[in-house]
């Protein structure tokens, strides 16, 4: 099934979180695949895991990692497609809340297996500035496990999930990571 067959609602979201095995501990979430799958690893110490590495082809040229941020920055990792209704209205604030917070956190946006054109046209002409990333052999929504465009991933400075937000970002969430 293509991602654009795929309803996102309430069940979905329910079956997403379920899948992906969220836990709630003491106001902070961790993530892992279903039986430990795919990249997901613990932390020595906490109850966080890291969050799977990958390396893709930047639109503006050259490759972008999770990894280039460890020990650098908390991440925003959103997952999207120019096609997704709910993504179109989502992206103008992640583009606010990156202005606001980029000294600190970075996004990064990966396009799920959309022509290079289209999802360059997109981003140019709403003048989204933060990093995008092509994702053409589902490397990195594998190691994630989507299902859903408009899904998001907080990672902390130190490399670790923190929680996963299935649909529109706020700035709480930003925040979140900024007391992580």
């Amino acid at each position: 099934m293509s991602l654009k067959g795929i309803l996102i609602g309430s069940a979905g979201v329910i079956g997403l979180l379920v899948f992906m095995g969220v836990s709630n501990r003491g106001g902070t979430a961790s993530v892992s695949g279903p039986q430990g799958a795919s990249g997901v690893q613990s932390t020595s110490g906490s109850s966080l895991a890291l969050a799977p590495d990958f390396e893709l082809e930047r639109m503006d040229g050259g490759t972008i990692s999770l990894s280039e941020f460890r020990g650098k920055k908390a991440v925003v990792l959103d997952f999207w497609a120019s096609w997704c209704p709910n993504c179109r209205r989502d992206m103008p604030n992640l583009q606010k809340f990156y202005e606001k917070y980029k000294d600190e956190i970075e996004v990064i946006a990966v396009n799920l297996q959309e022509k290079e054109s289209k999802a360059r046209e997109f981003i140019e002409s709403n003048g989204f500035t933060f990093p995008v990333a092509f994702d053409p052999s589902s490397q990195a929504a594998r190691l994630y496990q989507i299902q859903y465009t408009n899904t998001h991933f907080l990672i902390d400075k130190e490399g670790n999930l923190v929680q996963p937000v299935v649909g529109d970002i706020n700035e709480g969430h930003f925040k979140l990571l900024l007391e992580s």
